[in-house]
């Protein structure tokens, strides 16, 4: 009550000109109060205590009184005629009493609908007259400003009921008060008369009364304008009152000129551009925001040469004054650039103008104002819209040999040049508005800025060579590349030309050679073949002569930049047709050398196929000037290279052609610096082959192939595949003997496949024969190998464009590969064939059951390579098969995912490859622009769902991991999948430890990838079916499950989830709460274990009989939630019966000693390292009778121990078992 009483005596002492005599604009409910306005108005303000309120509910409630002795309805309609003549009796003699009644109107106005029964035109005509003649009157000027724009935005509102078409009388006089408004000198009743104007102007034009309206509007801005011109004609500085009106009659117009008529705008275009002087004005910003406006909305026909007075005037106020602000000038070059818009077709206008009026604002381009990138941008878009580079390059004989007689557009062009060029040398260092205009024009002039802006570049130069600051450098050195992209780098180096003087041992403009490696396109082959080809073999024999360290690393690395610069050379370059024949031979030139030459012309060779095929393609020009726009920190994006353009697809075309005649020889030649060169150099040359074979044809890269075997004399590989019914036959038995398999065997163990006779698939060699061997057998086995593993690489290279008589010399020769006992060149054989599988899908599925019997043969666990290789194929055959979607591939296709899955429970270097390949087949089907990807990605979800049911453990945590992968890549996915996490989540009941671990890792990374909203409906199934587990500490379940818990609880909140936690669980998820709510780490449930051991009751059951807890094979059974007892003396229970148990009288004195109280007790000791499968804690202490076993010092056995000295009494739980790296 103090806090309302206090605010209420704020609003009753502020100022007048304050918004509390407005109340809150909220629509009252009228509806909850059958109309009834006094009423709906009591409800709202009744109890507050602020003077406005109670003059408000005063003054409804007595107009309210009349209107029931009247008999009228209490409607906002009845109520405004009343109102009205309340105010006009009030008036400045009750300022309280007007403001209540003002503001009672601006309620109840917005509440009466707009067609003629609800408020008749004569009742609407007669109240709007009042309220005119009311803000006419002086008593309006004596009011407070809130009850004057309470009464403003009345009478616009009720402008907008009156007829305008039948009755203007009535329109006409409210019009003009709400004109005079709105120039009032109160800021807020001048900015709510100018909302109500434009909303009446809109209103007025629907009315077909545009003309009648646009004459009140010329009227009053001739009235206010009239003076200020006089004013500013004779020099005389406008008074502040007479400038301030006519500053908010501008104002008031530039909103009101889209709903003027033609005729309107013309008469005050030719009276505004009047008031712009050379000097500034008050006026000049407001003057020349209309103009701008009104330039927008008028056609160029009509007012051409006042268009052309009013740049005239423009340029003569942008020379630099200090007294014109900055935004005036960015105005004025803006409207500058709007009137040259608008007399588009007239170039011989903006030839006049533009230069000049450059000249004018460059300074400021070198200011480092914010106005200077503002300026820049306006000289951007003028260049952009008025240069035509097509003019230049027409003229361009004209230019050179006439030297700009008679040509308007290049003589202006070389006064922007010259005006620029000047202002950067004024400056110490140019700033980025000034680069960026020297960038753009620079791209727009293209080939004809070497005519234009030679000076430019040469300045330029000069700061590049002086500064040292990296990001200054950058954009001088952007600038100087935007020249090497317009004029080329040959025009380039002739006016900043590097030449190496032999006597000094120096170069000039080395700087240069970075810019031109980065920003040469479109060059001419011949100009790297002249001159930068002497010039790097002059540099490199001067290396070759000097001693000095020091000056032969230099003169080397201006070698090797000069060199670097061939594939710059060969991006686009437009003489590909007549230059050739020459590259070709540096080419072959280079690549023989072994000091990194070759690396420039495997690069050179691939950017001008890769270029020339893009451009024979057609429609690639967007993306090659995107890639020209990444270059320049300003990405422009409306710029054109010429001589790109000037290469159609047609000449593309030709010069594949001319690339293709010399492809084959090319392709020989580099395949012998193949055979003869080192891995790292061959890695490179492998880029350059697979760039000719694509042009060369499969049929000579056959005959090459082929050549190749019998050169290394290989004549005996089979080049041909087996026959088909065979492989199709050995690949069925596989298929069944896996099946058997699957059905007699728990554990699951790759077989190896037989083949004819029943031999195994893994050629063996005699041993006797192998120790008879001599060195120089030996020798020659090692050559024949290195030799295979050459044609290996080279069938990687070559399988990307082979066809299908190509593809099957290459497979047979893989395949030879793979059946040679030496297994030295498996790994080679494995990639090669992973290449033809992923590119050719229809050869491999035609082949299939051939390349799954090779595959399944490998002994790929003795070399992470060749299982590397190995899963890539059957990453790739996967992919086709579920795609393929065909009966007779699924069995095989489950052959894959066996091998995937063993290799998820083996090493974990296997395990990490397997993980790999599966998440690459799930984006590969993921990805696919095929309509049947979804379906696709689930085939393969369920498949791998079908390994739930396996008999195996082993299978069953495995498949549950490759699950836990693919919902981790694609969340929202799973839940399209049927029946996938319900499926994972029932085996949470499972008895085998690893199933469990699987399951619950499982359950981490669904509500870790999920979505709240998503988990909502998992959450119930999802508790029940982690929570029993929280009750075992072993094997880190007890964290897992706080850890997933802190997760739901996180996303779900925990109300959510302790509504769905049975009553047994309800203290241990409070905990987790608890818990994690005050940021303790409680992952591995230590906390949450000793609290619970405080509250459980002393009397435990013993354990009798271990398989109570233990399953039969090691693994936990499912017992109920009251046999999981995981305390602290059950542990030491269980321990001390094993210690005193069988035959070990020491074990018992043991015993006896620490329950005593001695130095020895161990009873609450606690291991370390949590029990894990076959890992059991329960084996210390057990020694048989007569061992001579030592002990550590904490106590334990040694590592060493017999594993038949155990108590033949163990659980087979634990059992000494090879520890799972799962």
């Amino acid at each position: 009550m103090k806090r309302k009483q206090r605010a209420s005596a704020a609003a009753a002492n502020a100022d007048n000109d304050s918004d509390a005599d407005e109340p809150s604009q909220t629509p009252l409910p009228l509806e909850s109060f059958s109309g009834d306005a006094c009423a709906a108005l009591t409800a709202r303000y009744g109890r507050s205590a602020a003077p406005q309120h109670r003059h408000l509910l005063a003054s409804g409630a007595a107009i309210r009184s009349i209107l029931l002795d009247d008999g009228l309805p209490l409607t906002p309609a009845s109520y405004l005629p009343a109102a009205v003549s309340a105010l006009r009796a009030a008036g400045s003699a009750d300022p309280a009493a007007a403001a209540a009644l003002a503001s009672l109107l601006v309620i109840l106005l917005p509440h009466i609908p707009s067609s003629p029964s609800s408020l008749p035109p004569d009742a609407a005509s007669e109240s709007a007259s009042a309220l005119a003649a009311f803000l006419s009157s002086p008593d309006a000027s004596r009011l407070t400003t809130g009850t004057v724009r309470s009464v403003v935005k009345s009478l616009g509102h009720l402008t907008l009921h009156l007829d305008a078409a039948t009755d203007w009388d009535a329109v006409a006089a409210p019009l003009e008060a709400l004109l005079a408004a709105s120039v009032d000198q109160r800021a807020k009743v001048r900015k709510c008369a100018q909302e109500s104007v434009e909303k009446l102007f809109a209103y007025l034009g629907q009315c077909d009364s545009t003309k009648k309206a646009s004459n009140a509007a010329t009227g009053m801005f001739e009235k206010h304008i009239s003076s200020a011109q006089s004013l500013i004609h004779s020099n005389i500085d406008i008074s502040e009152g007479k400038e301030t009106e006519a500053a908010h009659m501008l104002g008031t117009m530039v909103n009101l000129v889209p709903y003027l008529s033609k005729k309107a705008r013309k008469k005050v275009f030719l009276d505004a551009y009047q008031l712009l002087g050379p000097c500034f004005t008050p006026l000049t910003r407001h003057v020349l925001r209309l103009l701008a406006t009104l330039l927008d909305h008028l056609k160029a026909e009509g007012v051409e040469s006042e268009v052309e007075s009013l740049v005239s005037s423009v340029v003569a106020y942008l020379p630099y004054d200090e007294k014109k602000p900055d935004d005036t000038i960015v105005s004025a070059f803006h409207l500058i650039k709007i009137c040259l818009d608008k007399l588009v077709g007239r170039s011989k206008l903006w030839m006049e103008v533009f230069p000049t009026a450059f000249e004018a604002v460059s300074g400021y381009l070198i200011l480092g104002r914010k106005c200077s990138d503002d300026i820049a941008k306006v000289v951007q878009d003028c260049i952009d819209s008025h240069i035509d580079q097509n003019v230049f390059v027409a003229n361009g004989p004209q230019i050179t040999n006439s030297g700009f007689e008679g040509l308007s557009d290049q003589s202006a062009m070389k006064s922007i040049c010259l005006t620029i060029n000047s202002r950067l040398h004024t400056c110490a260092y140019p700033p980025d508005s000034i680069l960026t205009v020297v960038l753009g024009l620079f791209l727009k002039l293209g080939e004809s800025s070497f005519i234009f802006m030679k000076d430019i570049l040469l300045t330029l130069a000069k700061f590049a060579m002086k500064v040292d600051k990296e990001s200054q450098l950058r954009n001088v050195e952007e600038c100087i590349g935007a020249a090497v992209i317009a004029m080329g780098p040959d025009k380039a180096l002739s006016l900043l030309p590097i030449a190496f003087d032999e006597n000094r041992l120096t170069c000039s403009n080395t700087w240069l050679l970075p810019i031109l490696d980065k920003y040469t396109y479109g060059a001419p082959l011949q100009f790297f073949l002249e001159h930068i080809v002497p010039l790097a073999k002059s540099v490199q024999n001067a290396s070759n002569r000097v001693k000095k360290e020091r000056k032969r690393k230099e003169l080397q690395s201006w070698t090797d930049q000069l060199w670097n610069l061939l594939p710059s050379f060969c991006r686009y370059p437009i003489d590909v047709h007549h230059s050739f024949g020459s590259l070709s031979k540096l080419l072959v030139e280079i690549s023989k050398c072994d000091d990194c030459l070759y690396k420039s012309a495997v690069k050179a060779l691939q950017q001008l196929l890769d270029g020339t095929r893009r451009l024979s393609t057609g429609g690639q020009d967007v993306e090659i000037y995107m890639e020209l726009s990444a270059l320049f920190s300003s990405k422009p994006d409306s710029f054109k290279c010429a001589r790109l353009d000037r290469c159609s697809k047609k000449d593309a075309r030709k010069n594949l052609k001319v690339l293709a005649s010399h492809s084959t020889s090319l392709l020989c030649t580099f395949t012998e610096y193949f055979l003869d060169s080192s891995p790292e150099k061959r890695a490179h040359l492998k880029v350059a082959l697979r760039c000719l074979a694509q042009l060369s044809g499969s049929m000579n890269i056959c005959e090459l192939f082929v050549s190749l075997v019998k050169r290394f004399d290989l004549e005996d590989t089979p080049l041909e595949p087996e026959c088909k019914t065979d492989e199709e036959d050995r690949m069925d038995e596989l298929v069944k003997k896996e099946d058997r398999k699957d059905e007699e065997s728990t554990e699951f163990k790759t077989g190896k496949v037989d083949r004819k006779d029943g031999e195994s698939t893994e050629c063996k060699t005699d041993e006797n024969e192998i120790d008879r061997k001599d060195e120089e057998g030996t020798d020659a086995t090692v050559e024949l190998n290195n030799k295979r593993f050459l044609l290996l690489e080279l069938i990687s290279t070559f399988v990307e464009v082979a066809d299908e008589d190509l593809l099957d010399k290459l497979f047979g020769f893989i395949k030879s590969c793979l059946l040679d006992s030496s297994m030295s060149c498996h790994s080679k054989a494995l990639f090669a064939l992973s290449i033809i599988v992923k590119e050719h899908s229809e050869y491999s599925l035609a082949h299939l059951d051939e390349m799954m019997l090779l595959l399944h043969g490998m002994k790929s666990a003795l070399d992470s390579t060749v299982l590397e290789s190995q899963l890539l194929c059957y990453q790739h055959l996967l992919v086709h098969m579920i795609k393929v979607n065909e009966e007779n591939t699924s069995k095989k296709a489950f052959l894959i995912l066996n091998e995937l899955i063993v290799a998820l429970k083996s090493k974990k270097e296997s395990r990490k490859l397997a993980y790999d390949v599966l998440l690459a087949t799930s984006t590969n089907l993921r990805s696919s622009e095929s309509n049947s990807a979804d379906l696709d990605l689930q085939r393969l979800f369920t498949m791998v769902m079908g390994y739930l049911s396996s008999p195996s453990p082993h299978i069953v945590s495995g498949a549950i991991a490759a699950l836990s992968l693919l919902i981790y890549s694609d969340a929202n996915f799973c839940m399209e999948v049927p029946n996938l996490i319900e499926s994972v989540l029932v085996l949470l009941q499972h008895k085998a430890i690893e199933v469990t671990k699987a399951a619950l890792g499982f359950v981490k990374v669904l509500v870790t990838s999920l979505q709240p909203q998503k988990l909502l409906n998992l959450q119930a199934d999802i508790v029940s079916g982690i929570l029993p587990w929280s009750l075992v500490t072993k094997h880190h379940f007890k964290g897992k499950v706080v850890l997933i818990l802190e997760i739901l609880i996180r996303k779900c909140r925990f109300d959510a989830i302790n509504l769905i936690t049975p009553d047994k669980f309800k203290g241990f998820v409070r905990s987790v709460e608890e818990g994690r709510k005050g940021n303790r780490n409680q992952t591995d449930g230590a906390h949450l274990e000793a609290k619970e051991h405080e509250q459980r009751d002393g009397k435990r059951r013993k354990r009798v009989d271990s398989n109570a807890e233990t399953g039969q094979d090691g693994t936990p059974s499912r017992p109920p939630p009251n046999s999981w007892s995981t305390g602290k003396k059950q542990g030491r229970d269980f321990h001390l019966k094993k210690r005193t148990g069988r035959g070990n009288p020491h074990a018992a004195k043991r015993h006896q000693s620490r329950d005593s109280g001695g130095k020895g007790d161990r009873t609450n000791f606690k291991p370390k390292s949590k029990w894990q499968p076959g890992n059991s804690q329960g084996n210390r202490g057990n020694k048989s009778p007569g061992s001579n076993q030592k002990r550590t010092r904490g106590g334990a056995s040694s590592k060493m121990q017999n594993s038949e000295a155990r108590a033949p009494g163990h659980s087979p739980s634990f059992k000494k078992r090879k520890r799972s790296t799962a």
